[in-house]
This record gives structure tokens, C-alpha cells and sequence, in this order.
């Protein structure tokens, strides 16, 4: 399992939010070097942890890229889809 960035976010109280991910699923099409470009630009990722990230995608179908406040989650899952990826945002865990 990909290491997480940000495993939980505040609501505007202060407590705890509940954590979704952005799950980046697995793309045929895709040159696996764009994905790689697309998650170092969207994320910021070093290119160790986006090719990882990529490949796991690639070989298990699908990967969590990012775990968050759900806000930021959808905005990240919106920016990958303008980039060409396909992604969703899902209740982590």
C-alpha cells in the first residue's frame, strides 16, 4: 500500500474528519510515463513515488495516490481527470 501524505483533515469545529482517498485507477491508453507526469505535477510527488504509484495502478488496477480532507480530495480528482487520468474519490479505508 502506497504510503499516505495526509491521512486526516479538520472540519471547520476542529474535529476529526473522516479520510477519503483519490484512487487512481488503471488506463490502457495512458503512456505510463504521462501518469508519472501528471502525479509529480498534480501532487508534487518525487518521480520515485509517482513511477511507484503508477506501476501500482498498472499491475493491481488501481491505487490510492492521496488521503485527505474530502475537499481537497475531489479538487486533486478533478485536476487528474483535466490531466487525461482517470480517478475517484472514495471513503478511505
Amino acid at each position: 500500500m502506497p504510503d499516505v501524505t495526509e491521512r486526516w483533515g479538520q472540519d471547520a469545529a476542529g474535529s476529526v474528519a473522516e479520510p477519503y482517498d483519490v484512487v487512481l485507477w488503471n488506463d490502457p491508453v495512458t503512456l505510463m510515463e504521462v501518469v508519472v507526469r501528471v502525479l509529480k505535477k498534480v501532487f508534487g510527488y518525487e518521480t520515485e513515488k509517482a513511477e511507484r504509484l503508477m506501476l501500482t495502478a498498472h499491475q493491481r488496477g488501481r491505487a490510492v495516490v492521496w488521503t485527505g480532507e474530502r475537499d481537497r480530495a475531489v479538487r486533486y480528482c478533478l485536476e487528474l481527470g483535466t490531466n487525461g487520468l482517470h480517478s475517484t474519490v472514495a471513503r478511505a479505508g
